[in-house]
């Protein structure tokens, strides 16, 4: 055998032995798409079953984007399987993805795991075998670095997940990939989205990664190291979270968590977070959709009035009741807001709709030459200086000692001395939305936006937002709106 394939198998043999990825006699279905990476996890683990005493099958997901090319794909890899006498399977996704809110990348994932897990499941397999390499998780580490994610994002693919899903080629470069290829004369399929730049995955590879190795050329074995040891200090954080976990937090109907915040309130900034992050993975599943910015928006309830509500983009709902903070899935069983207040986040340019408010807030950008000072919209809509404004933005009640500079003033007025003025009764007060950045109020919804993100004549961009509520929930603010 070639050294330069020795040295990979050996180097593989070690990944999977040190995260303990097979057992003798294990099932594993490979994942195989016809790439450069696939054909080498497929042709390694060949050479390698008879060490393990492995049996193979080999499954293809056709995500049914690029017809012609798809189904050459698809023959491709039944070939590749048949001609080492290993069982094929695959499946064709039966319409276009990307309806579901989600980027194309996200559903074709999502669908291509299910298909995954389905045929694991169908045929007794013990594990699910995929083809990230080295090279996809220095990748992984920039796109969550640029993202701005934390220890646990920057912890990049796990070699290990759910106890079945492997990754033996995480440690093997692109280039020992296309060493490996290039030795053993295999044969592959080049996917041409990989070089379509409006993917930013896409454009790490082909435009910063290689400028990142003329300051540093082992970057890709460096970032590799640096998501071991965010993989390892975070394995070391989740134990102690689940630990406080299970000591402090009670669990109800097995999907209700209910959080002292008085023994919450104490923890190191870093656990809070952890312990947050393994609440919301226990209710919904998984970590989908959350990042640091949520957690914050989290954290940010212990400050506030005693009852107060979130509602997270991935269906999860936290209320804060005094001294608790309980965790579950949204299911439209809060008590009336108005006992509760409400808190929901905006994180850019898009239409929201806030449950239980009732509330459909858009969000979009305009030219400044297209707002003019005559202009009599609805209370409901709001423009503001773009250059002032800092995502995420936050929808949520009335808190004692809110403050503003009211439209046309130069001082700081207290927000309810400002109901007080306009005469607003207490029942529409806890009601009325408040769009805040960070924890200051920038527009008392339906009536006056702060003075300094006004819209001005050196202003280039203006962000338009603007609130729809249902017909009986607008006849409960029935608000005078004097000129001025």
């Amino acid at each position: 055998m070639i050294q330069v394939v020795k040295d990979i198998l050996r180097k593989i043999e070690q990944t999977v032995s040190h995260y303990n990825m097979l057992e003798h006699g294990n099932r594993v279905l490979v994942a195989v798409s016809g790439g450069p990476d696939s054909v080498v996890l497929l042709d390694v683990l060949d050479r390698l079953k008879e060490v393990f005493s492995l049996e193979l099958m080999v499954a293809h997901f056709d995500h049914s984007l690029r017809p012609q090319d798809d189904e050459h794909e698809t023959r491709f890899v039944a070939s590749l399987a048949a001609s080492k006498n290993l069982p094929f399977m695959t499946q064709k996704a039966l319409s276009s993805p990307a309806k579901s809110g989600k980027s194309l990348e996200e559903e074709a994932r999502d669908w291509r795991y299910a298909f995954l897990d389905h045929a694991k499941n169908a045929h007794g397999a013990h594990k699910i075998a995929l083809g990230h390499t080295l090279d996809d998780q220095a990748e992984t580490v920039i796109m969550r670095l640029l993202r701005g994610s934390g220890p646990t994002g920057l912890s990049g693919i796990p070699p290990v997940r759910n106890h079945h899903i492997i990754r033996p080629l995480i440690d093997i470069s692109r280039r020992e990939i296309l060493d490996y290829i290039a030795r053993r004369d295999l044969r592959y399929i080049t996917d041409p989205s990989n070089v379509e730049k409006q993917h930013l995955r896409n454009r790490i590879r082909l435009d910063l990664l290689p400028e990142l190795k003329t300051y540093q050329p082992r970057i890709v074995e460096i970032l590799g190291q640096t998501a071991g040891i965010m993989r390892d200090e975070t394995q070391w954080m989740e134990t102690e979270a689940e630990r406080w976990i299970a000591e402090f937090v009670e669990v109800i109907e097995t999907e209700k968590y209910l959080v002292p915040l008085k023994a919450f309130g104490v923890l190191a900034a870093a656990l809070q977070n952890q312990v947050v992050r393994q609440i919301i993975k226990r209710v919904q599943g998984g970590l989908r959709r959350i990042s640091l910015r949520h957690i914050d928006a989290i954290k940010s309830l212990l400050e506030g009035r005693p009852q107060a509500t979130l509602n997270l983009p991935s269906g999860v709902l936290v209320e804060k009741s005094y001294e608790t903070l309980l965790f579950t899935k949204n299911r439209d069983t809060l008590e009336d807001r108005e006992n509760n207040g409400f808190h929901h986040i905006l994180e850019g340019l898009g239409v929201f709709n806030l449950e239980p408010v009732s509330c459909t807030v858009t969000i979009e950008e305009i030219k400044a030459e297209e707002v003019s000072p005559k202009d009599s919209p609805s209370p409901w809509v709001a423009c503001f200086d773009a250059d002032r404004i800092e995502y995420p933005l936050i929808v949520r009640s009335f808190l004692p000692g809110d403050r503003f500079v009211p439209l046309g003033m130069t001082g700081h007025k207290k927000v309810k001395d400002f109901f007080m003025d306009r005469k607003i009764p207490f029942n529409i007060r806890k009601n009325l939305p408040l769009l805040c950045q960070g924890k200051n109020p920038i527009w008392v919804c339906g009536l006056r936006i702060d003075n300094r993100f006004k819209v001005h004549s050196e202003t280039k961009k203006v962000v338009q937002i603007s609130l729809s509520f249902p017909t009986e929930t607008l006849n409960v603010f029935c608000i005078s709106h004097p000129s001025g």
